[in-house]
C-alpha cells in the first residue's frame, strides 16, 4: 500500500457539521466515479450492484432530514438521539447521497437458476460487502479533495419513507453526507495488532 494512500485512511474521520459552501460538480463527480470503481461481484459476472441517488436539492434534503427527526420522536432512547443527530447531519449537508443496491443481482436468477438458490445466501452477502466497498471508495476520495463525509446507518429506521421521498423500490443500504468540514472530526483509537490480527503461518 502507498504511504500517501495509508496516510489518508489514518486521518480521515467522521464530519458531522459542514460549511454552507457548495461542493464543485467537478468534485462531487470524481467522489461518485470512485465508488463507481468499486469491485464488481462476482468478478466473472461483473455485476457492481450499487446505485447512488445524489440529493443537491435544498427542498428534498429538508423532506429527507424531516423524515429522520419525525421517526426520531417515535422511537426508543438511544436511537431517538441518533435519529436526531442523522436529522441534523442532513439538514447541514451540501450533498446527500442515498446508496441503494442496485438489484443487477436478481437479473441473474434466471440465468444462473441453480447457482443463486444454492448460493443465495451468500449472494447477499457479497452484493452488501461490495456496496460498502463503493461507500470507502466515495469516502475516501472526497478526503483526498478536502471533503468531509459521514456515513449514516440509522436514516434505515425510514427506510419506507425514504423510498417514498425518492420515489423507488429498491434495497436502501446507507445515507452518506459530504460537504467541507465545519468542525474537525475525531478518529477513536484503533485495536492493536494483537487484539484485531491472527497470523496462520
Amino acid at each position: 500500500m502507498k504511504t500517501d494512500v495509508l496516510k489518508l485512511i489514518k486521518e480521515r474521520a467522521t464530519v458531522r457539521k459542514y460549511k454552507n459552501k457548495s461542493i464543485p460538480k467537478k468534485i462531487l463527480d470524481k467522489i461518485i466515479e470512485a465508488g463507481i470503481w468499486g469491485p464488481s461481484v462476482p468478478s466473472f459476472l461483473r455485476i457492481q450492484p450499487w446505485f447512488f441517488v445524489v440529493i443537491t436539492n435544498k427542498s428534498i434534503k429538508k423532506q429527507l432530514s424531516e423524515i429522520v427527526l419525525k421517526k426520531s420522536k417515535n422511537s426508543g432512547a438511544g436511537v431517538n438521539i441518533l435519529l436526531h443527530s442523522a436529522s441534523n447531519i442532513i439538514k447541514s449537508a451540501p450533498v446527500t447521497i442515498a446508496v441503494y443496491n442496485s438489484g443487477d443481482m436478481d437479473k441473474m436468477k434466471n440465468r444462473f437458476k441453480e447457482i443463486y438458490s444454492r448460493f443465495s445466501g451468500i449472494i447477499k452477502k457479497a452484493e452488501f460487502s461490495a456496496i460498502s466497498a463503493a461507500i470507502q471508495n466515495m469516502i475516501l476520495g472526497a478526503e483526498s479533495c478536502g471533503i468531509g463525509s459521514c456515513w449514516l446507518d440509522t436514516p434505515l429506521f425510514c427506510k419506507e419513507g425514504i423510498n417514498k421521498l425518492l420515489k423507488t423500490d429498491k434495497e436502501l443500504i446507507a445515507i452518506l453526507t459530504f460537504g467541507y468540514p465545519a468542525e474537525k472530526g475525531k478518529r477513536s483509537i484503533r485495536k492493536n495488532s494483537i487484539e484485531a490480527v491472527k497470523h496462520i503461518k
